[in-house]
């Protein structure tokens, strides 16, 4: 890959990033390239990268992610890699921690910083993630009410993706990495929790239990993150999500 990408002028540099530039990667792990070209160019070697990748290594999937500088790519032996296009600007605020030069046609690998800050909560996301568990939460009475076992299952699995998306908020590391490798993230006892939850069956029981476990894993850490980020908490919300559950379905939550 390295020649073809250096055989295009535009391409001023590619480094590795992900696992493997951090030296994480096993044998699942997907390759993630980094490049780097003027943003002048950006655009046009985005509308040419179907045709650079092609000849590159034949795909069964390359495409771009929504409307970001993003390709994802999988090859016919399921080979996976992610393609970035970055500008020489951004060099500034990328750390030699998380990339590895596989080659630099200006000297910018000198620009990068030696290492990065551990990332903190990000007050947005908490909010975001607190106001969302709790509408999924509150629709737990409409599911059991109609019967409808399966999506409750569904509601249940969006619970559990949102407890481990806020975990992950709280992971002070560089780089959290892909959302394919979690254990490496999370200490024991969150893994533990995680692994501990009720299993999940389109039955009345399983559901509720797996809501239940869910709010009662979420919601203390939820508080807790958004107090130290300032995040305002929705009592009212809060309130009346519980307030349903209780009269709905019997259920009171622990609280957070």
């Amino acid at each position: 890959m390295s020649d073809q990408l250096q055989a295009d002028d535009r391409i001023r540099g590619a480094w590795l990033s992900g696992s493997l530039a951090r030296g994480t990667a096993d044998e699942f792990s997907d390759v993630d390239v980094w490049l780097v070209v003027a943003e002048s160019e950006r655009e046009a070697l985005i509308k040419d990268w179907p045709t650079i990748c092609d000849a590159i290594t034949p795909t069964v999937l390359n495409q771009r992610v929504g409307s970001l500088p993003i390709f994802n790519a999988i090859t016919p032996q399921w080979h996976r890699f992610d393609v970035v296009f970055g500008t020489p600007e951004e060099i500034p605020y990328r750390t030699r921690t998380t990339l590895k030069v596989l080659f630099d046609k200006d000297g910018l690998d000198d620009r990068l910083q030696d290492s990065g800050q551990p990332l903190a909560p990000d007050p947005a996301r908490i909010r975001a993630l607190v106001t969302e568990f709790f509408r999924v939460l509150g629709l737990l009475p409409v599911a059991i009410g109609r019967g409808e076992y399966v999506l409750g299952v569904s509601g249940a699995g969006l619970l559990r993706t949102m407890l481990i998306q806020l975990m992950l908020e709280d992971v002070a590391v560089e780089d959290r990495g892909g959302a394919l490798h979690l254990s490496p993230l999370l200490p024991p006892e969150r893994m533990r929790l995680l692994t501990e939850l009720p299993a999940m069956s389109a039955d009345r029981d399983s559901v509720v239990a797996v809501h239940v476990a869910c709010a009662e894993a979420f919601l203390p850490l939820g508080r807790e993150l958004a107090e130290r980020t300032g995040v305002e908490w929705p009592t009212a919300l809060d309130e009346a999500c519980r307030a349903r559950l209780n009269r709905d379905l019997g259920i009171s939550l622990a609280d957070s």
